[in-house]
């Protein structure tokens, strides 16, 4: 190492060719030797770099509710949810990666008491689009019923939540086309043999509305697109249908900044906080690895509703809640 004397003040540092390594030490600058990095590329080296990227490859499957989850948990860390992620991916063995399971997400609803009674849209021949439905709509209870058309519609496509409810078995590999964010998803596998009642999340949401297709074995069947803030309805496929049958919902009265917040069990360790937007809608996340949560719902006009030691998954799904008026 050899000390470096500059009379006009400048500093270096870095690399000059392979003359040599400018730096400073203490306040004083020295210029070393320039030595190749070694890089002996070991298995153990191997799999660490291929085990960081795998883990972020994995981060960016996640949708941004997924990433949001992991943020909490960094409270009082100087590392950020993406960091965390990573470092508890390397520290899993093979089998806890091949067994993980991505943070759940859904939406929670929150009304004014009970959600309403069912109503109706009649399908009109070949008309496709329908606008007048009430709204904001239930997740996950809506249907159809069909009469003396032939329209019979295999699934309910929830646009905004990402959802599908199935309404008939399918025999086949079931797969969905739709665009989310400006991308285009194609052939998303939703699963074989399909049974009426199952429900299925998409990767991405919300779904661009008029923009999704199902396929049974690569045949297109029809569904019908909902959306549950806008009060629209679509059928989807390019068949011709006659009238005859009804779209079936529920809706509520929404109820805007009811608070959401989620702790790990028996701790005042924060794994959620959120409000309710104008259609009463509050969407989240939570790590499926993280023990189960203790819950509280407020609102200053409404009765408290408090949730103990209950899962991960029970915490994040879709949910109406009903709420009382103090």
């Amino acid at each position: 190492m050899v000390k470096v004397n500059n009379i006009f003040g400048d500093k270096y540092s870095g690399k000059v060719g392979n003359a040599g390594v400018f730096a400073s030490w203490k306040g004083r600058q020295y210029r070393r030797s320039y030595v190749k990095p070694a890089n002996p590329n070991t298995p153990a080296q191997q799999a660490v770099r291929g085990s960081f990227a795998n883990a972020v490859d994995k981060w960016h499957d996640f949708n941004a509710l997924q990433k949001q989850s992991y943020r909490p948990l960094t409270s009082g860390q100087v590392m950020s949810g993406f960091n965390l992620f990573v470092s508890r991916w390397q520290k899993m063995t093979i089998g806890e990666r091949a067994s993980y399971v991505e943070p759940y997400t859904g939406f929670k609803q929150y009304g004014v008491g009970p959600m309403s009674v069912v109503k109706n849209v009649n399908i009109v021949q070949d008309q496709k689009e329908y606008a007048a439905l009430d709204k904001p709509i239930v997740i996950g209870q809506s249907g159809f019923t069909q009469g003396t058309g032939n329209l019979a519609p295999v699934a309910i496509v929830d646009v905004r939540r990402g959802r599908i409810d199935f309404l008939a078995d399918i025999t086949g590999l079931v797969t969905f086309n739709y665009e989310s964010g400006g991308e285009t998803i194609k052939d998303e596998v939703v699963g074989n043999d399909i049974s009426s009642g199952d429900v299925y999340h998409t990767e991405k949401f919300p779904i661009t509305y008029k923009s999704s297709t199902l396929e049974d074995d690569g045949t297109v069947v029809p569904a019908i697109e909902l959306d549950i803030v806008s009060g629209k309805a679509y059928v989807t496929g390019d068949e011709e249908f006659t009238e005859g049958g009804t779209i079936n919902y529920r809706t509520y009265n929404p109820v805007q900044n009811v608070k959401y917040e989620l702790y790990k069990a028996q701790t005042q360790f924060n794994t959620f906080r959120g409000y309710s937007d104008v259609n009463g809608i509050t969407q989240i996340a939570q790590t499926a690895e993280d023990s189960t949560r203790d819950g509280r719902i407020e609102h200053s006009e409404y009765n408290s509703i408090v949730k103990a030691n209950i899962s991960a998954e029970d915490s994040a799904k879709d949910e109406y809640i009903a709420l009382i008026a103090l």
